[in-house]
């Protein structure tokens, strides 16, 4: 036996032992493909990315307004596309068809709602796939938001498409809260439907989650009114150092190293690390009685500490690694050591990055916080106003920029088993977002950070808090 085969044993086994609440309730979304006439279900693959032999894409599950409800699902197919990497579901290959199954956060469907899963595809596009079933039924198979509207009955395919697009196809990894008829604005369509629900229990028009589809689910789709932020515009369009907040490529990029370096890889409500998470840092650190701090003060903290790969700062080093770690910090340190295990990080981000209802996403890390945080801690972010920049904080991806790596991958040991540079994985989850410690490039755990006990773990980020010893008692 390999030793990554004893560490894949012995963590499968603790991965299981941990307590975990991905069975938080499925997110009601709005059907982003209005052309489907009749009542059958619909399975609309979507490009999102491609290059010589490969893409990403996005596989989009519609159950019409008037079809019963999913409770567990199952969707299949006969040949392309074949599937490399896949997230928010589970993979399979049963009999020559290609399997793929809900995860706990979407296994319930409603009517008038959708589910958005996602894979790397092997091959060009577009892919045919044949037979497509959806719990063994035969669907309506979409290309990019086009086709024939058939079932996908035979082996050539249950649907064609140039991969132009109706329009309907082109948001692929965003949620448009309050767009409600799909065309990727909050207008007088979805303000029709409202009215045409109101006094109802439509949960599809209840926006504020009520019970009751009135005035207040008026209010929040005028607060929305307007053109749909997709949450990827092309890089060329992103311009990281101009406005409130400072991104961190803005001091440097290291590629090569991790899939989420550019803007225009992030994925499932990552989002790119910037000086906002300095605000949750430093609104930490005034919960704890203790003076705010500058970039520079945690990178030469971080320094000071062995944390980096370099030893010595130079050019924008103290800038990026300050970020980096306090962004880290932020992330974690407001939890208790009693709290604390591995699969909280988990569960609140994926929260903070998919539910799509601002609401119900801010209710839920909420009550995460009063959970899992300091005494008083959740109570601080909503009477200081600071609840927005802590789950915009809890959004960032650690990859992103490649600073995690390009100058951050430390070498201090970690209880002997690991470094800090394993540990630091905690915050970064798999391509479906269910578990922590993960290189999600290759959706495997960092093996040696699951060695390092819950205890060592905790008061290390709370030493990017307090710029406390990382391997000794902090907080």
């Amino acid at each position: 036996m390999t030793n990554e085969e004893g560490h894949g044993k012995e963590n499968s086994m603790r991965l299981d032992s941990k307590r975990s609440m991905s069975s938080a309730m499925a997110v009601v979304v709005p059907m982003c493909c209005a052309a489907v006439a009749t009542a059958q279900n619909v399975v609309d693959f979507q490009l999102v990315e491609s290059w010589k032999g490969g893409y990403n894409a996005d596989i989009v599950l519609e159950v019409p307004a008037d079809e019963s409800m999913l409770d567990g699902w199952q969707l299949s197919w006969t040949g392309d596309p074949e599937i490399l990497h896949h997230w928010n579901c589970t993979f399979d290959e049963v009999d020559g068809r290609t399997v793929l199954g809900h995860v706990s956060y979407n296994e319930t469907i409603l009517p008038g709602g959708s589910a958005r899963l996602g894979f790397t595809g092997v091959g060009s596009w577009p892919p045919e796939p044949g037979d497509v079933r959806l719990n063994g039924d035969l669907v309506v198979v979409l290309i990019d938001g086009v086709g024939d509207g058939g079932g996908g009955g035979d082996d050539s395919g249950g649907g064609s498409g140039d991969g132009s697009g109706d329009g309907s196809g082109d948001d692929h990894d965003s949620c448009c809260f309050g767009d409600l008829d799909g065309d990727l604005f909050v207008g007088g369509g979805d303000l029709a439907m409202i009215l045409a629900a109101w006094s109802s229990d439509d949960p599809a028009a209840d926006l504020d989650l009520s019970g009751t589809v009135n005035g207040g689910d008026l209010a929040v789709l005028l607060a929305r009114w307007g053109m749909c932020d997709t949450g990827h515009g092309d890089h060329d369009d992103h311009m990281p150092c101009m406005g409130e907040f400072v991104d961190i490529t803005c001091w440097g990029e290291f590629h090569g190293s991790n899939h989420n370096s550019d803007h225009d890889e992030l994925v499932g409500g990552r989002t790119a690390i910037t000086t906002e998470a300095m605000l949750a840092y430093n609104d930490l650190r005034a919960f704890l009685d203790l003076p705010p701090l500058a970039v520079e003060d945690v990178g030469r903290w971080a320094f000071d500490e062995m944390l980096t790969n370099n030893d010595t700062a130079w050019g924008n080093d103290l800038e990026g690694v300050g970020l980096y770690y306090a962004m880290q910090g932020a992330k974690v340190g407001w939890i208790t050591d009693d709290a604390y295990y591995p699969h909280i990080l988990a569960d609140i981000q994926r929260t903070a990055r998919t539910v799509c209802n601002p609401i119900e996403m801010r209710g839920m890390v909420m009550d995460m916080v009063r959970q899992f945080g300091h005494a008083g801690f959740a109570d601080h972010l909503e009477q200081g106003g600071m609840v927005e920049t802590f789950i915009n904080t809890l959004k960032m991806e650690p990859h992103y920029g490649g600073w995690m790596h390009g100058r951050c991958h430390g070498f201090r040991s970690m209880e002997g088993v690991a470094i800090n540079h394993d540990v630091n994985h905690l915050t970064v989850l798999g391509w479906d977002q269910m578990d922590p410690f993960m290189n999600d490039t290759f959706d495997w755990p960092q093996w040696d950070a699951w060695l390092v006990s819950d205890h060592a773990v905790i008061n290390y980020f709370q030493s990017m808090v307090v710029l406390g010893d990382p391997v000794g008692e902090n907080m």
